[in-house]
């Protein structure tokens, strides 16, 4: 016999107000996943520890439930007609794209992570500031497997394969690691475009 199990959506927001909000600030960054049986008890349980694999997050910044705001979202968006896949992305959509929130699908435990890599002069383009080349990127990978996967070719953006240095340690350090890809984006393009006032020549994207 075939058990159903007890799959529900849930929501809630970080509760570390001191970790990093590249995109906005003032609001709260909202976490959306599927558990199994109540989803008030499965926040409890990551932020006790008790989840494997998915309470590492919750453990060290907190998870905050914020159930009432996916029951007031429009009940089309969790219809029973819908797979959970379905349901899953039209309220992570709705979230996003009429409400403007920042959702992180992956409870807190996947990391992205800005990386500076500088280049040598012979790229095919004169340097335009003071400084040298530069690349900017952003990854789920550790900085410098990141780095490794330009050298090798694999992925990788061509000027860095073949112009790479070395990572530029000083200017990673200045950029937080962030849980979403939307905010890794919005970091990325903002470390170009200061590293560019700062007349650093930047390839980035």
């Amino acid at each position: 016999m075939v058990v159903q199990r007890d799959w529900r959506l849930g929501l809630g927001e970080y509760a570390d107000a001191a970790l990093p909000r590249p995109v906005d600030p003032d609001r709260p960054q909202l976490v959306l996943g599927w558990c199994e049986g109540d989803p008030l008890e499965y926040i409890e349980r990551l932020n006790k520890g008790k989840v494997p694999y998915q309470s590492a997050f919750a453990v060290e910044h907190g998870i905050k439930p914020r159930m009432n705001l996916l029951e007031s979202l429009p009940d089309h968006l969790t219809s029973e007609t819908k797979t959970f896949k379905e349901q899953s992305g039209a309220v992570n959509d709705y979230l996003v794209n009429q409400l403007g929130y920042v959702v992180d699908r992956n409870w807190g435990n996947v990391i992205y992570t800005v990386y500076v890599i500088d280049l040598s002069d012979d790229v095919p383009k004169a340097r335009v500031g003071p400084n040298g080349w530069i690349y900017v990127g952003q990854t789920v990978l550790t900085r410098e497997e990141r780095y490794q996967e330009h050298v090798d070719g694999d992925k990788a953006n061509n000027w860095v394969t073949k112009h790479h240095l070395r990572l530029n340690e000083e200017l990673c350090d200045r950029y937080p690691q962030v849980r979403t890809r939307v905010e890794a984006m919005a970091l990325e393009e903002r470390a170009a475009a200061e590293l560019e006032e700062e007349g650093w020549s930047v390839k980035w994207g």
